[in-house]
């Protein structure tokens, strides 16, 4: 378990991860960087596989009242390289837009980067949304690049940002912003 500020995260039960379907099939939020027309399996079989792949680890947002809220982890944990990629969602919108997003990227990363040999941890995010390249900043990482994907068919091209940040960043960084 990793305790933040206004968050706690903690192993995805089964119950958990009935809830975190139901978000993933009625909004996309947590996979619209990744095109999904092609898809073989249910929501929930390509979830639970993400969820429990040996290079993932994912864990359930609480609120502080114990409600879920979300879900966080690392995927594509490459220890050769030292890097991981962040996803991350807040499913609930009752939670939308107040902080807990940031309270779990930080908790997460400082519990990944004083735990692990990470040394570097990505994202991607949709170029237009506004709030979460707002958050991602916030937490301290830095855009990389600008790529262009097609998400889904018959729909325009997006862009996307890579966005990063190192483990010497997040102590200079995240310090800085949590006074703010």
């Amino acid at each position: 378990m990793i305790k933040g500020e206004k968050t706690v995260l903690r192993p995805l039960s089964e119950a958990d991860m009935e809830v975190i379907c139901q978000w993933e099939a009625g909004q996309h939020i947590a996979t619209a960087a990744y095109e999904h027309s092609a898809r073989r399996l249910t929501i929930s079989e390509e979830y639970r596989s993400r969820a429990n792949a040996r290079t993932t680890r994912m864990f359930a947002i609480e609120a502080e009242n114990g409600t879920l809220i979300g879900d966080i982890g690392l995927v594509e944990i490459n220890c050769r390289r030292s890097e991981a990629e962040l996803v991350v969602r807040i499913g609930d919108p009752r939670y939308l837009c107040k902080g807990y997003g940031y309270d779990a990227i930080l908790s997460l990363l400082d519990h990944t980067f004083s735990s692990t040999k990470l040394d570097r941890v990505y994202l991607r995010v949709l170029a237009d949304n506004l709030p979460a390249v707002k958050c991602f900043e916030h937490c301290g990482f830095k855009k990389h690049w600008v790529m262009t994907r097609q998400i889904e068919r018959r729909q325009p091209p997006r862009k996307l940002f890579l966005m990063a940040i190192e483990r010497e960043d997040l102590c200079s960084g995240a310090d800085s912003n949590k006074a703010s």
